[in-house]
């Protein structure tokens, strides 16, 4: 089953193929990013900050600074989401971060 992410209030934006899925899409299925570093940070194809995986979120930092990613990102294969959605978690460490702007599933 897919590993949704959601925005900040609670609606989906993204997922991932499992959790351990280097890669993140849209809710469509289009690519739209990957984990380059050993972290939850994640950047768009062009090596430029996405977002934040935090929980089941995927924000923007507040505190983001400037970290490149020159790697090429690794060739993923076609995705679609499986399964359905769970509840979102409850997220309250809202003032760190702003919404990553994605397109919502519905």
């Amino acid at each position: 089953m897919s590993s949704y992410l959601f925005d900040m209030s609670g609606e989906v934006i993204a997922f991932r193929r499992s959790w351990a899925d280097p890669h993140v899409f849209d809710a469509r299925g289009d690519w739209i990013g990957w984990f380059p570093w050993d972290d939850n940070n994640a950047v768009d194809p062009d090596g430029h900050y996405l977002g934040t995986v935090v929980d089941d979120r995927l924000v923007r930092r507040n505190d983001w600074y400037d970290r490149p990613c020159t790697a090429p990102p690794p060739e993923p294969d076609t995705a679609r989401p499986t399964g359905r959605p769970p509840t979102p978690h409850n997220f309250p460490n809202s003032f760190a971060y702003d919404d990553a702007h994605l397109q919502h599933l519905t």
